[in-house]
């Protein structure tokens, strides 16, 4: 007689199952996102590693449910004809193997179109000439405060590993 063996490790992070409403939405009125996936996960580290942009004044209340992501949104929060990216990071990981769902997105516009615009490229230290990763990078409209603490940017991304965004 010996224990179960148990099988091979889980090496997979949790998959997306359903998105209510679906990734990618246009004309998006809804107060409520519920993101399921197929196995039982949690969040870490939120406040670092969710991002929301263009950021918002009021801040959606993220929980999770079950196998679930559960994003409430405040009265009044979103703007008009707006597109909108939920960035989750590597805040999402399974609970047994802590595998993690790399820079998963939600995507939906306010309005009829999903913004299609887009601005890339790479950061890099002057000093050393090395790229530089997990550095945010900032964009504000020329109608807002060119003094960047007093305002939040209205659309921003991360660095990923390599330096580039």
């Amino acid at each position: 007689m010996q224990k179960p063996q148990g099988g091979p490790k889980d090496r997979t992070p949790p998959k997306l199952l359903k998105a209510t409403p679906p990734n990618m939405t246009r004309n998006f009125s809804a107060k409520q996102i519920q993101l399921e996936f197929d196995e039982y996960f949690s969040l870490k580290n939120q406040a670092q590693e969710i991002t929301i942009s263009p950021a918002l004044d009021k801040t959606p209340s993220i929980k999770v449910n079950q196998k679930s992501i559960v994003i409430d949104f405040k009265k009044d929060t979103l703007l008009k004809n707006t597109t909108y990216v939920f960035n989750f990071g590597k805040s999402i990981a399974d609970l047994n193997e802590g595998n993690v769902l790399d820079n998963f997105t939600y995507v939906f516009s306010t309005g009829p179109h999903i913004d299609s615009l887009s601005v890339a490229g790479n950061v890099q230290n002057l000093m050393t000439q090395e790229k530089e990763k997990q550095v945010t990078v900032m964009l504000f409209p020329l109608n807002k405060d060119t003094l960047w603490t007093k305002k939040k940017p209205s659309i921003f991304t991360i660095s990923d590993t390599s330096g580039n965004f």
